[in-house]
């Protein structure tokens, strides 16, 4: 198992990719877009900065109650994701506004896959535990997971035989490490494997 995968946002600005790379980091996850309209400030400067190091690259939307065909419009519009990266749909509890449904998530995975042929990488934690209520759902589970969980455990929800990745930590919660050099305490995820493995797997989807 190795711990070398790490997600950003505007919240972790300024970031030195140069220390991260040092710091044994092979895979950067970066917030790219959140609802029908909103575009983290950072997520274009983060990509640039990072291509030098040469990491496994991916975004995430963060999804809100907005009119899902426009957030996956505006999601794609704005990474213009290639094969090779990482793509996420957030699925949590929205602190600025409505939060998405269990109903708008599957219409996402849907509708996401219609227009590039991939299933998104799900994130999500104890919130998608609640909204699935003990039931698999038949759409969701074709979306590798991303689990969040801070605990010495992963406990998956139902329907799920694995994760993808595992975030284990928010940089404070959960088992270390924490820290990454030129950042400080992040958000961290494990990947069952080696980094050849990683590399392998890469984007999931």
């Amino acid at each position: 198992m190795i711990r070398t995968v790490i997600d950003v946002s505007h919240w972790e600005d300024p970031i030195d990719f140069e220390k991260v790379a040092a710091d044994g980091i092979v895979a950067v996850i970066a917030k790219a877009t959140q609802g029908a309209a909103g575009i983290d400030k950072t997520y274009a400067k983060y990509q640039k900065a990072a291509a030098p190091y040469k990491f496994l690259w991916g975004s995430y939307h963060f999804g809100t109650g907005s009119e899902v065909d426009a957030q996956v419009e505006h999601y794609l519009r704005t990474t213009k994701p290639g094969d090779s990266e990482l793509v996420c749909l957030d699925f949590e509890p929205n602190p600025s506004g409505p939060t998405m449904t269990l109903d708008q998530a599957r219409d996402f995975v849907v509708l996401f896959q219609d227009r590039t042929g991939r299933y998104p990488v799900l994130y999500g934690g104890y919130w998608l535990k609640e909204r699935l209520n003990g039931k698999a759902d038949e759409i969701l589970i074709k979306c590798p997971l991303w689990l969040a969980q801070y605990g010495p455990k992963a406990v998956l929800p139902v329907g799920w035989k694995e994760y993808a990745l595992w975030q284990y930590t928010d940089g404070h919660d959960g088992p270390p490490p924490h820290a990454v050099s030129g950042i400080g305490p992040c958000d961290r995820s494990q990947f069952r494997g080696t980094i050849d493995q990683l590399r392998k797997r890469w984007p999931f989807s």
